[in-house]
């Protein structure tokens, strides 16, 4: 909306009929806004229990009576003070029902008025056939208060996001001391005295939440938590008060997960809470890239080896898989590989995973031994071949490229 818009958006003249009527008012300002004050004041604590500056009310209620009854004369809107209103009320924490519920009484009050006015001079008829224009004009000035409160509120929301947000960065600060610590966690409303568990989500391109509602479903099971983005992760701290509360916030974030999440350890106090990230984040590289799930920390050490030492993995996997990397079937094989893997060495089992005959399942694996030197009958073996599938899958640059 550009300033010019923001005095007058109304159309000039919208009640000609009756606009003298509301024009005889102006000079009643003041009586209104007596019984207009008191009015809200009975009937909405929220303004008796405010920190409002004494007389705030009352010139708050006069200025837009004084603009709604300019407007009902035929006078363009000026918004100005609806705006001011809805953001004095935001910023000293009156509800916006309250606000609202405020421009209904003054309405109702100034219809009162005019209604009783009308009848006197006979004119009730026009009155009524204007009262839609009236009531529109009400709703423009409350919609513009409203407006402006949000505004107020969001502002607030974000200031208090990016404090929230600097102070869990501190929280996983190694250097950060274990006093300022637990005092961070007491303003972020999180227990001193418990269990912690440390996520990260990873945010695609669309920058949806790769975790929907999580805060609130924790919340709902009696666990706090904080969240906040940093560039394209997403993280959390969740306290828990036992380990089952662990158990069951780390069930809860996998359920949650929409995208690839990884979940630190235990961490058993605030004084080790620092290394709670860096398990996240190295829990959610043994996600497979372009899929979605959740992984704990330590749940499979293989992949917590390989994805910690990329490069390492990277020189095992070419060492390992030799002459398949370079095979037309590389895709199949790997996947019976992977199968094989899944069913505990079970021949059958992976044929039914695979959808085709064990006889084939075993022909792979043959030609798995003959490219790689490698068979998955030897334990030493096939803990190598499982290492280099591993990296395959989850290590970047680890897919083996080209057609099945």
């Amino acid at each position: 909306m550009t300033i010019h818009e923001d005095v007058a958006v109304g159309v000039a003249a919208p009640l000609p009929p009756v606009a003298d009527l509301f024009r005889e008012f102006l000079g009643s300002v003041h009586d209104v806004t007596g019984r207009v004050v008191a009015q809200i004041l009975a009937g909405e604590h929220a303004y008796a229990e405010s920190a409002l500056p004494d007389g705030a009310l009352d010139r708050v209620v006069a200025v837009n009576i004084e603009a709604l009854l300019r407007s009902m004369s035929g006078a363009p809107d000026d918004l100005r003070p609806a705006r001011d209103a809805g953001r004095l009320k935001a910023e000293h924490g009156i509800p916006l029902a309250s606000l609202l519920h405020a421009y209904r009484l003054a309405g109702l009050a100034l219809w009162d008025e005019v209604v009783t006015g009308a009848a006197s001079r006979h004119r009730s008829e026009e009155l009524l056939r204007a009262s839609s224009d009236v009531w529109g004009i009400i709703d423009r000035f409350s919609n513009a208060a409203a407006d402006a409160y949000r505004d107020v509120v969001d502002e607030r929301d974000r200031r208090s996001q990016h404090s929230r947000s600097l102070m869990l960065v501190a929280l996983l600060d190694a250097d950060t001391p274990l006093r300022e610590a637990a005092g961070i966690l007491r303003t972020l409303g999180l227990t001193e005295q418990g269990r912690y568990l440390v996520v990260s989500a990873e945010l695609d391109a669309t920058g949806d939440d790769p975790l929907p509602d999580v805060e609130a479903r924790l919340r709902h099971r009696g666990i706090r938590s904080t969240w906040s983005t940093w560039g394209a992760e997403h993280v959390g701290v969740v306290a828990c008060r036992n380990d089952l509360e662990v158990a069951g916030a780390a069930d809860l974030v996998e359920a949650a997960a929409t995208g690839r999440v990884g979940i630190s350890g235990c961490i058993p106090t605030v004084a080790h809470i620092h290394r709670g990230l860096r398990e996240a984040r190295v829990a959610l590289e043994c996600v497979a890239p372009a899929t979605a799930g959740a992984h704990a920390y330590g749940a499979a050490p293989v992949d917590v080896l390989l994805v910690a030492h990329p490069e390492q993995a990277a020189e095992m996997r070419s060492t390992v898989l030799g002459a398949l990397a370079d095979s037309p079937d590389r895709g199949h094989l790997l996947d019976t590989l992977e199968a094989w893997f899944r069913a505990d060495g079970s021949t059958a089992q992976a044929a039914r995973m695979l959808h085709c005959h064990r006889n084939t399942v075993g022909y792979r694996l043959g030609r798995i031994e003959d490219l790689t030197g490698r068979s998955v009958a030897r334990p030493s073996q096939a803990a190598e071949l499982y290492a280099a599938l591993r990296a395959v899958r989850l290590v970047a640059g680890g897919a083996v490229p080209g057609p099945a």
